[in-house]
């Protein structure tokens, strides 16, 4: 954690007798031991702030292994944050090993493997300067990887199967796949009250936190089962009943993985109770010769036991921390192993001066510190500057009034950081409160140029967008997809479609699957998969252009290969590999990563991503050689937890990080900007025991407290809160800057307290109210949304002003010559060319239908067009109010399909089906099945939906049943279609036929020929008389009619079986003339005109419509030109 040297034990200007006359005392020497105090602060002299350190007093002898050291028991160093806790450490362990100490002989314990990494690389760095150095391992390991060893030795010493270490993940899903079953089955000992719940993520993660915590306090099934009768709280002993089911399923299976907490207690329990075990543990404490412990607050009482056991006396044990920066106490942390190592004041060493933090930024902490719980071994900072040092820069604090501003104020400061300051990427960090607040704020700075890199433990595998393609990739092997998922593996990165791509691929291939059943994605499907025949295969080929076929190919090979190895009988990770290697993703990323950029750090995060998959995979097949493509899949998508890859890395990315402030302990950075400190969020409210009352059980193992005592948390979890805050802000070595939102109304956000706190000091009886203002953070308050430093904000501002006729002429000139310049330079977006609005239009010519062949290009307009477009009979030659553009929109696409619509659809089925012979039994059946399958709200409208539609059904099956006696002849879903003339030409388009095509829902011939149009409405209000009269569409129906052989128009009826009247509603047209059909023609024509395009009259205030962020006369879309 530290990075510089530190001031040992006492000031500076303390006198040099007193402190050699105390490190004797603490050594126990009457020998004279001269140890002059070094001054110098980090970075003077010759020495590296990686490199050696001086160090003085008490910690000078540890470093070099004085034999005057009393090593009857350890020794603690304390010291905040940057004060080189784990410099001491690390110049300790190199001493030891330059000065031809055994590697063997030593154990450097850290509380995660983040950590181990991290100061493994700080050793090999140092190690590298000795070339005698050699060593067959590492001497710094996690904790858990000490007890996992350990475990393993035992177990070679015995002859049993080797353990397993199981991931966080893996518990997750093997609780979540015995609550399935036993929400299946009825089985388990759970309450009634809770059985709807067990299937539920939350439950199976609840559940797991109370196994985790009870593992880490050694509780296992019985007294878990015990606690819960002797206490009345049935959902522990349900809990013990169900780790007892799961460890026995464990040992039937053979199993020997171990979680966490249970790896803890299994190798205490064979260290301290079996012959093997307590023979692994003398070997180990027989050659141990140095242990040291960093960030020992972050270990749990498990952990400590363990390293009682390890102590032995004669060893040199040093054991560092901060119990101020304790932040895992809903993990199992306590600081109480830290504590109780530095209970003897002349066993201490004691680190109070920051060599990370300026002076602001330890008045902060300092002053967060004295709102703490009083702990003895609290250490107060100090600033490292001195005259000839000046201090660091301040921490700032910025309050922004939205959380758009704020997260653009961080863009920003990133930004600055690194071009201004010429702080690398990789060497800035961005810390927020929970992983949640990530992926906004990672699209924000990618959206700025800035390359991000994000914590993979705070993503699911699964979610991981190349990794989904993947497995969709391999899922296509063992099952069809459906339309959606066929869509996102086109769309992914193993298809490298677009949208519009996709889109145009499905529009290429409609025109021949009329008649087939087929939709269009259903045909791609076919065409990927190898499903189509020859036929079909060169049918709808011939239809794409050279792009849409090379995707189509290309996608077709990955499944290709994905099926010639699973047909070869290759395992789960071979099939991956030949997926994989077949999309071609592997060198386009790598060489992406290694470009750098918001290109490279998303590239980079996928490659972790897919070698991620790879060891999943690995361990799958490793543990279960012939596992089947689908169980392999079914267990990647159950892993609910983000689980983190293996650390391959040599180097950081260059990129910023982003991650939650508890993944910040221990780390540091140049610059870190805490962002979303909100009262809301930060301090976030008490953790309670939730269903399972997990708290409830941690206090009473750990502290007696039964149950049933209230208690009252809000402190302890504000003092937690409080204390993540101070190792947040205490990260930088340059700057650090604290941003929140502040604003008044609806909606009103506050800023944490903290930045009060940070702010303004403490008030202390006796305090010197004559000494010098501590210094405080620099606070900025901003109300508009801030100029972030990067290329397109600047770019836009440029074309705002040149633009924009309201601003002086000299501005918009210097605009025009900046824009020039950038454009100059080959900056996207400078160059007017690139605008929109200023290309010329794409296409002159009409929307009409594609030619085929020598067949001449026509416009088709249907019956729902003309009266979308108000083309009522006369009507010629006048306007309408009706959106013209927002009619062939319409036409262009399919319209999200919504209740009232599959009501319809249903309504018109059954109509179809009673007058083909279904019986209205059958009709009011259908009607029960389906109608719940058609809600897309809650299901207390279930049955009023139900309820009116069987009225509905009554109502037609009567209607119909008196319409039978008319001797006409019915004909059904009849369609319809002709050509009714010519568009006038024009200067820019020539006359264009018009085809009038519709499809009716009933019509009824008399032996004349006589034919009633008959069409099913199925909303539950109707149109006035005067509007049927006038229907465009019923009119449309009758000019189709006329055009017929053999038939002329008799009128036409609009049908309204939803409408609650006794019988149905019928509203009529009466029978139109030859010359209200020839005008209504005319009127048909000049809509089609209309619509016929390429340029659309808009229309002011037309309502609310579904494209308005198309249409320029609309505020929403303003920005189209």
């Amino acid at each position: 954690m530290g990075k510089g040297p530190t001031d040992g034990t006492e000031p500076a200007d303390r006198n040099t007798a007193q402190a050699d006359a105390r490190l004797r005392r603490r050594i126990g020497s009457a020998d004279g031991v001269e140890v002059r105090l070094d001054t110098r602060g980090p970075g003077e002299g010759d020495a590296e702030a990686s490199g050696p350190h001086t160090w003085d007093g008490l910690a000078a002898a540890l470093v070099s292994g004085d034999d005057r050291l009393d090593r009857a028991a350890p020794y603690a160093v304390l010291g905040g944050p940057g004060t080189g806790r784990t410099s001491l450490l690390l110049d300790t362990l190199v001493t030891y090993l330059c000065d031809g100490g055994d590697p063997d002989g030593v154990m450097v314990v850290t509380p995660s493997k983040e950590a181990a990494t991290a100061l493994r690389n700080r050793l090999t760095d140092r190690l590298r300067e000795d070339p005698s150095y050699a060593a067959t391992g590492t001497p710094v390991r996690s904790i858990h990887s000490w007890a996992f060893a350990l475990l393993r030795a035992v177990a070679q010493h015995r002859g049993d199967p080797l353990p397993r270490l199981m991931t966080g993940a893996d518990h997750d899903q093997m609780i979540r796949t015995l609550l399935r079953g036993h929400a299946a089955d009825g089985t388990g000992t759970w309450p009634e009250r809770i059985r709807p719940a067990l299937s539920l993520v939350g439950f199976a993660r609840q559940l797991r936190d109370l196994l985790l915590r009870a593992g880490e306090r050694g509780v296992g099934p019985d007294q878990l089962t015990e606690l819960g009768h002797r206490h009345g709280i049935d959902m522990w002993c349900a809990a013990g009943d169900f780790l007892r089911e799961s460890q026995q399923i464990e040992r039937l299976s053979g199993s020997h993985a171990l979680n966490a907490s249970d790896l803890l207690h299994r190798v205490l329990d064979e260290l301290e109770n079996s012959p093997e075990g307590a023979a692994v543990l003398e070997r180990r404490r027989r050659t141990l010769r140095l242990l040291l412990v960093d960030d020992a607050h972050h270990l749990d009482p498990a952990s400590a036991r363990l390293l009682d056991l390890l102590t032995v006396p004669g060893a040199r044990t040093l054991v560092a921390g901060d119990a101020d920066q304790c932040v895992f106490h809903f993990r199992g942390a306590d600081e109480e192993y830290l504590t109780r190592i530095a209970a003897d004041p002349d066993r201490r060493v004691v680190l109070s001066r920051s060599h990370r933090s300026g002076t602001a930024t330890v008045t902060a902490v300092n002053r967060l510190l004295r709102r703490l719980p009083a702990a003895p071994t609290r250490v107060p900072l100090r600033a490292a500057g001195t005259p000839d040092l000046p201090d660091l820069p301040d921490v700032m604090v910025r309050r922004a009034p939205s959380v758009t501003a704020e997260r653009l104020t961080v863009a920003d400061a990133v930004r600055r950081a690194h071009v201004v300051d010429r702080v690398p990427w990789e060497l800035i960090a961005v810390v927020v409160r929970t992983a949640g607040e990530i992926p906004a704020l990672r699209r924000t700075l990618l959206s700025h140029g800035v390359p991000v890199t994000v914590d993979p433990t705070s993503v699911v595998l699964a979610e991981q967008p190349l990794v989904a393609a993947l497995l969709s990739a391999v899922e296509t092997l063992v099952r069809p997809l459906d339309a959606t998922e066929l869509r996102q593996l086109v769309e992914s990165p193993v298809g490298g479609a677009d949208p519009v791509m996709l889109r145009r691929m499905e529009r290429g291939i409609a025109p021949t699957l009329v008649g087939t059943g087929l939709r269009a994605l259903d045909a791609l499907g076919l065409l990927i998969t190898g499903g189509a025949d020859e036929m079909q295969r060169d049918a709808w080929r011939d239809r794409l252009g050279p792009r849409e076929l090379d995707l189509l190919d290309q996608v077709s090979a990955v499944l290709a290969a994905g099926r010639a190895a699973m047909d070869a009988g290759a395992s789960v990770e071979t099939v991956l590999w030949e997926v994989w290697q077949a999309t071609g993703l592997s060198t386009r990323l790598q060489t992406r990563a290694l470009r750098g950029g918001t290109l490279g750090s998303q590239a980079d995060r996928d490659l972790d991503a897919v070698m991620s998959l790879f060891d999943l995979a690995g361990d799958m097949v490793e543990r279960t050689p012939a596992i089947s493509l689908t169980t392999f899949l079914d267990g990647v998508r159950a892993q609910e937890l983000p689980t983190g890859p293996r650390d391959r890395r040599g180097v950081r990315p260059d990129a910023v990080e982003i991650l939650p402030a508890h993944a910040a302990a221990g780390r540091e950075w140049e610059v870190v900007i805490v962002t979303g400190v909100q009262e809301d969020r930060w301090p976030a409210g008490p953790t309670v025991g939730g269903l399972f009352g997990q708290q409830e059980l941690v206090d009473l193992v750990d502290r007696g407290i039964t149950p049933d005592t209230v208690i009252s948390r809000s402190a302890a979890a504000l003092a937690e809160e409080r204390r993540l805050f101070l190792l947040a802000i205490s990260r930088a070595t340059r700057r650090t800057l604290v941003t929140a939102v502040e604003s008044t109304g609806d909606g009103a956000s506050v800023p944490s307290r903290f930045l009060a706190e940070i702010r303004d000091p403490l008030s202390a009886d006796g305090a010197d109210r004559n000494a010098e203002p501590e210094p405080h953070p620099v606070e900025t308050v901003t109300d508009t949304l801030p100029r972030v430093l990067a290329m397109e904000p600047l770019v836009a501002e440029l074309r705002d002003a040149v633009c924009d006729p309201a601003r002086p002429g000299h501005e918009r000139s210097a605009a025009a010559t900046n824009l020039a310049a950038l454009a100059a330079a080959g900056v996207h977006g400078a160059d007017p060319a690139d605008w929109w609005g200023t290309a010329g239009a794409s296409s002159t010519d009409p929307a009409v239908a594609h030619r085929r062949g020598d067949e001449e290009p026509t416009l088709r307009i249907s019956p729902t067009t003309l009266e979308s477009l108000g083309a009522a009979p006369g009507t010629a030659g006048t306007t309408t109010d009706s959106c013209d553009l927002q009619v062939f929109l319409s036409g262009l696409g399919r319209s999200e399909t919504t209740e009232p619509m599959k009501v319809g659809t249903l309504i018109h089925a059954l109509a179809e089906g009673l007058a083909d012979g279904l019986t209205v039994d059958e009709a009011r059946e259908t009607v029960t099945a389906v109608i719940p399958y058609l809600i897309d709200g809650p299901e207390w409208t279930i049955e009023p939906l139900t309820k009116s539609c069987l009225e509905a059904v009554d109502r037609l099956n009567g209607w119909l049943a008196d319409r039978a006696g008319t001797g006409r002849v019915t004909e059904v879903e009849k369609k319809l279609e002709h050509m009714i003339g010519h568009t006038a030409a024009t200067d820019d388009r020539p006359a264009l036929p018009v085809i009038l095509a519709g499809r009716t829902d009933r019509l009824e011939t008399a032996a004349d020929g006589a034919t009633t149009v008959i069409d099913f409405k199925t909303g539950k209000t109707a149109k006035t008389a005067q509007q049927a009269a006038d229907s465009p569409q019923l009119a449309s129906y009758q000019l189709l009619i006329s055009l017929e052989e053999g038939r002329h128009a008799d009128g036409a009826m609009l049908v309204y079986p939803r409408v609650e009247t006794k019988a149905v509603k019928v509203l009529q047209q009466g029978r139109l003339t030859d010359e209200q059909l020839a005008e209504f023609r005319t009127v048909a024509l000049e809509t089609a005109a209309r619509i016929a395009g390429p340029g659309f009259t808009a229309t002011d205030d037309c309502g609310d419509t579904e494209y308005a962020c198309l249409c320029p006369a609309c505020r929403a879309g303003e920005q189209v030109v």
